[in-house]
């Protein structure tokens, strides 16, 4: 028992100091004295932290083998806490190599497990994945009812971080979709938590994408009333991002803000500020030596130059 708790100590110290090939030799070492004494369980644990550190090592195919050997200690332990994290680890993997179909397997067998012992907490959490590996296989349709299913729970949970996630995900479900009015309601919750959380950086994030989204509304109306009203939310969501853009010294950000101001400025028929937005756009893309960038900026110059002499001289 010294001798695994003395190797134990040098697995620490090993990923402290980020000797990711120490931290394997010696685990091994541990799992194989658990395993060698009895000790199913610890050895179980020792795979699963090695299959960690190869997942960190972005080697997803060890860390499946070893998360698959953990596996069959925590169903040997009768442990089915356990072992339906591992399903899911092992099927968040797989999401990640675009085994789509293994992925739901091993998620669905998580989710299983998790109604079966009252795990409200883990249910959320592969639902939501579930919900992801849908949107990969370009079934949005389906992982918005996981997504639904996962908000449902984060929210039996007061899960705030949890209810911000699952929201995001089902408003780019919506997004895929193109259902956009339906995506900016998700996305306007998610601004409110972010604004409670202190997330000022996600918070102008998702004000700029909600811009996006009332913009691109707006294009697709036939009714000019209505389009106009969508276009004048996108303008005062773009100026609130452009305003945290700025408090956060985010240039970049902000000269793509005034881009999409000066789009939309176009739009509703202020020709002469969309072109002062989109001439302080380009000269900060050009200080910033962002040519391509710059290059695009040019491209909304001229479109805009060239719609309003359209509909000034409507007969040349």
């Amino acid at each position: 028992m010294n001798e695994q708790t003395e190797l134990l100590r040098k697995v620490r110290t090993a990923l402290q100091n980020r000797d990711y090939k120490s931290a394997i030799t010696y685990l091994k070492q541990t799992a194989k004295m658990a395993g060698d004494s009895g000790d199913t369980a610890a050895e179980g644990r020792h795979l699963g932290n090695l299959a960690l550190i190869y997942y960190r090592l972005n080697q997803p195919e060890r860390a499946l083998r070893y998360f698959g050997l953990a596996l069959e200690r925590a169903k040997q332990e009768k442990d089915r806490v356990t072992e339906g994290g591992l399903l899911g680890n092992m099927g968040n993997i797989l999401r990640e190599m675009g085994r789509l179909d293994d992925a739901i397997d091993y998620l669905n067998r998580a989710l299983i497990i998790a109604q079966e012992i009252g795990d409200i907490r883990g249910r959320g959490i592969w639902l939501g994945n579930l919900g992801l590996v849908y949107d990969d296989s370009k079934q949005s349709d389906k992982a918005v009812e996981y997504h639904q299913k996962a908000i449902e729970i984060a929210r039996e949970l007061h899960d705030q971080r949890g209810l911000v996630s699952r929201l995001s995900n089902l408003g780019n479900s919506h997004v895929t979709l193109e259902q956009y009015a339906e995506a900016i309601t998700q996305f306007k919750e998610v601004v409110t938590l972010q604004e409670a959380l202190g997330e000022k950086t996600e918070v102008a994030l998702r004000l700029g994408i909600i811009g996006n989204l009332y913009n691109e509304l707006g294009r697709q109306h036939e009714d000019d009333k209505k389009a106009q009203a969508l276009f004048v939310e996108a303008l005062e969501h773009y100026d609130r991002t452009l305003a945290m853009a700025r408090e956060l010294d985010d240039v970049i950000s902000e000269a793509q803000l005034l881009r999409s101001i000066g789009g939309v400025l176009a739009s509703v028929g202020r020709f002469d500020d969309s072109l002062d937005y989109l001439d302080s756009s380009r000269d900060m893309f050009d200080v910033l030596g962002l040519d391509d960038e710059r290059e695009m900026t040019d491209q909304h110059i001229k479109a805009v130059n060239d719609y309003r002499s359209e509909i000034n001289n409507p007969s040349s």
